[in-house]
């Protein structure tokens, strides 16, 4: 999903919980340059929750990452991007 106050910004669910920061760049970096990635985790276990933020600078880049990888896989698992903001 776009988020609407930073309109570079995705949502990625469905992480595989080895994916890490480095993973998600090198993945999502062939859209666009990326300004934040941002793997959420869980504060007692500093593992992964399973979904992340990642930041374009071109908010354009970002609706082509989301239109791609969505219900592609990224170290075996499938991602969710949901695009439920109306895309120009």
């Amino acid at each position: 999903m776009v988020e609407a106050d930073r309109p570079g910004k995705l949502f990625i669910g469905g992480l595989n919980p080895e994916t890490d920061e480095k993973g998600l760049e090198a993945a999502f970096g062939k859209y666009g340059r990326i300004s934040e990635v941002l793997l959420m985790k869980d504060r007692e276990t500093s593992k992964s929750r399973g979904f992340a933020f990642v930041t374009f600078e071109s908010p354009s880049d970002a609706k082509a990452a989301a239109r791609d990888m969505n219900g592609k896989s990224l170290d075996n698992k499938i991602l969710s991007l949901p695009l439920s903001l109306p895309l120009p």
